[in-house]
Order: structure tokens, then C-alpha cells, then sequence
């Protein structure tokens, strides 16, 4: 409870030392579920949506990239791993990750206490079919109470895919003008806490449904096909014949690069078996409503091309340190070790600097995404979200072999100079 505490009370630096006292002791699912009970608790409702949750997912997979950590990701498989460190310094860069997040958690706009989660919820004993059909009918009725009453049974099952399938389903049927309707749900279903974490579980599926009740529409829009076999997870199907609209997402990534972190969660539900074939192909359609103009060929929008096109990014003077109980480890390593060059190169005032050496590190894009991720984490404003989660999803691009590292490297350096300071 002490982070949660830290989180209500806008504490940063309580939230921060609340996690690392968990690191050594506690199971990472108890972290996790505790760093979403607090995301649950964000309202934000100035900007419609609230970030907490997909911040919570980006972190969580940021840190898988760099591999296994005894207290925060035990078991990443050795083909997962995207970034090669040194033990030391990779669960230095990991604890960084979680440091910021726990940071970001407690500095942003909470719930009052009597408008935020609800504990007091009735459960009733009902059939899965039953409970799909309640939360759906529930949700288009914009019941609250009605729908997470729903998604409480459903979540009760030992892997709740019904849960998982109906909720990407219906996330899928209008995604909006910048995707977060249906990059908020992903996020927060990936990130669920389990049954056995019963307080944080209620509160995450609570803040779930009042963003859902909102979002989805009254009735399924015209031409959707929705799935009435939502007892398993699909078959995923192959996006390459799709490859120029997400070069297209991170080239032309919008304001404060949703449509890159918009594709990602395309890209990454049709892996995981969230959306059906109909629902994938639907979403594409609209992530190219959301670019906007018209989709440009693959073939212009390689690395040589992409950069002749300039961009205002030059800084006057380097953005302040976030300070962090690994904030200087992680200075000193990158700015004393091999890759202090990149570093120095991708932080300097002028932005030409580093995109004119991008194809230098054709062997070491891994150590140019690691400073990508501490640039995001470490040079921002406390409150800024978008820029690591944009980092991410662009990075996660190129493992789904829809982006080069080149260009993802290029972007991400785009982005990050450029809006390092905002939301």
C-alpha cells in the first residue's frame, strides 16, 4: 500500500522508493499488479484518455527487451531479448525503467477519492457466454456498474481469454482519430493484474470500464465483423502485404506519434490472437484513415529518402535530467563506455549530427535503442508519456519485421528531440 499511498499523496519520490524496496522481496505479478493499481487511479480527463495504463505496457515490454530481472521480468526467453548488456548495466538500465515509471505514476492527475475506483462490486456466480454477453450489452447501455460487474466474472478464470477477446473486440470497432480507444483497452487487458491481486484487479477493470462506456459505440458500425467464438484466442495472420502502412505510421506519425504507437498495437493484438483476420485488416483501414494523406510507396520511404526530408529539432540546450536513484550509474556508464560517442552524438544540440552517422551502427542498432529508451526515460518531463511509448512501439515495429532499424532509429530521434517535454 505504500505505493499506492505515494500515488494519491503525488508523491515521486515516495512512489519511486515504494517500488525498489519491492524489487528484492516480492514476486514481479505483485509489483506489476501494485504499478497498475496505482494507473488505475489516473483520471486525466482533460485529454480523454489516460495514459497510465499504456505507459504501464510500454515500461513492462521495454524492460523484457533487455531481458531477465530476478524481481521484475524472471523468465524472458533468450529469443525475446532485443538488447545485449552486461549483466550489471542491463539491470541498472531495467530498475531505471521502473523508476521512472513509478515517477511518472505518482505525478500525474489522480481520482478524488469519491469519484475513483470502487472496491464494493457484486459478483455474481454466471456461465462465461452469459457474462460476454452482459458486459456487452452492458457496455453499448454505458453501464458502469453493469459492465464491470461483467468483466469481474469473467476475469475470475484462471486465463480470462473471453475477457481479453471481447474487450479487444469491441476496442476494434472505433478506435478513434489518434487510436486510443483501442490502444488503451490493449494495453490495460495485457497488463491486468491476476484474480489473486484482488484490490488491484478491481480497481484496474473498474477504470477499464469508464473509459469503455465512453468510447465504445451504442451499436457495432456498419461493415465490422464481430467473432462469436470468443472462448479462444486466433490465428494471426501475416502483415507483410501490409508493410507500407506501417513504414507509412512511423514516417507520418502524428501528434505526438499516434500512429506509430497506434500500428504497434495492431501489429502486436493480431500476434497475440486479441482480433480476428476481419478485425486486423478493419484496424489497417483504420490506421490509414488516421495517417491521413495519401499512403506512400514503401520505396520512398526508405532511410535515404526520409532524411533529406529536414526537420526542425536542433535544441538550444539539453533538456534536464530526471534524477532517480540509477539516474547517475546510468550517466557515468553511457557517458564513460563504448557507446559514449552514440551517446554524446544523439544528445548534442544539433540534430544532423546523429542522423547523418544512423547508417554508421548497422552492427549495434541494440545499443542505439538502449540510449533511445534512456533518452526517452531520462530527459523528459516527468509527466511525459508519449515519448516512451512511442520509442517502444516504434522499436516493437521493427521486431515484427514491418520496419527497418534504420528508420526506426531515425524517427525515434526525431520524435524524441522534438517532444521530449510534452504529454
Amino acid at each position: 500500500m505504500d505505493f499506492f499511498q505515494a500515488c494519491l499523496k503525488a508523491d515521486n519520490r515516495e512512489a519511486v522508493n515504494a517500488i525498489r524496496k519491492m524489487i528484492p522481496s516480492s514476486r514481479p505479478s505483485a509489483i506489476w499488479a501494485v504499478l497498475m493499481h496505482g494507473a488505475a487511479w489516473h483520471e486525466q480527463r482533460t485529454y480523454d484518455t489516460p495514459h497510465s495504463t499504456i505507459l504501464v505496457n510500454s515500461i513492462h515490454r521495454m524492460i523484457e527487451d533487455l531481458g531477465s530481472h530476478p524481481g521484475l521480468t524472471p523468465e524472458v526467453p533468450s529469443k525475446s531479448v532485443r538488447i545485449t548488456l552486461e549483466e550489471e548495466k542491463k539491470l541498472a538500465v531495467q530498475e531505471l525503467l521502473v523508476e521512472r515509471l513509478a515517477y511518472h505514476l505518482a505525478d500525474i492527475d489522480h481520482w478524488n477519492l469519491e469519484k475513483g475506483p470502487s472496491y464494493n462490486v457484486e459478483k455474481s456466480i454466471d456461465s462465461p457466454d452469459n457474462a460476454v454477453r452482459k458486459f456487452e450489452s452492458t457496455i453499448r447501455q454505458k453501464s458502469l456498474v453493469g459492465s464491470w460487474e461483467a468483466s469481474l466474472i469473467l476475469a475470475s478464470r484462471d486465463e480470462p481469454i473471453r475477457l481479453r477477446r471481447v474487450i479487444a473486440s469491441l476496442a476494434a470497432e472505433e478506435p478513434d482519430k489518434l487510436g486510443h480507444a483501442f490502444i488503451m483497452p490493449v494495453s490495460l487487458i495485457l497488463e491486468l493484474p491476476g484474480a489473486e491481486y484482488t484490490r488491484p484487479q478491481i480497481a484496474s477493470l473498474w477504470h477499464l470500464m469508464e473509459y469503455l462506456v465512453r468510447k465504445i459505440p451504442s451499436k457495432s458500425p456498419d461493415g465490422y465483423s464481430p467473432d462469436d467464438n470468443l472462448s479462444k484466442l486466433t490465428k494471426p495472420i501475416s502483415l507483410v502485404e501490409y508493410r507500407n502502412v506501417f513504414l507509412n505510421s512511423i514516417v507520418n506519425y502524428g501528434i505526438l506519434g499516434h500512429n506509430t504507437i497506434f500500428a504497434q498495437r495492431i501489429a502486436d493484438a493480431n500476434q497475440r490472437g486479441l482480433v480476428t483476420k476481419e478485425m486486423t485488416l478493419w484496424l489497417i483501414e483504420k490506421l490509414k484513415r488516421n495517417i491521413g494523406s495519401s499512403i506512400t510507396s514503401a520505396n520512398d520511404l526508405v532511410y535515404e529518402r526520409v532524411v533529406k526530408k529536414q526537420v526542425d529539432s536542433d535544441w538550444t540546450q539539453q533538456p534536464e535530467v530526471i534524477r532517480l536513484p540509477h539516474t547517475k550509474d546510468t550517466q557515468d556508464w553511457v557517458n564513460s563506455s563504448d557507446i559514449s560517442e552514440m551517446w554524446t552524438t544523439m544528445t548534442q544540440e544539433s540534430s544532423s549530427e546523429f542522423e547523418s552517422r544512423v547508417p554508421e551502427f548497422d552492427d549495434e542498432w541494440h545499443l542505439v535503442r538502449c540510449c533511445q529508451y534512456i533518452m526517452a526515460a531520462l530527459l523528459s518531463e516527468p509527466r511525459a508519456a508519449h515519448v516512451m511509448i512511442f520509442t517502444h512501439a516504434a522499436w516493437s515495429l521493427v521486431d515484427h519485421d514491418l520496419v527497418p532499424n534504420d528508420l526506426a532509429a531515425l524517427q525515434v530521434h526525431r520524435m524524441l528531440r522534438k517532444h521530449l517535454s510534452e504529454w
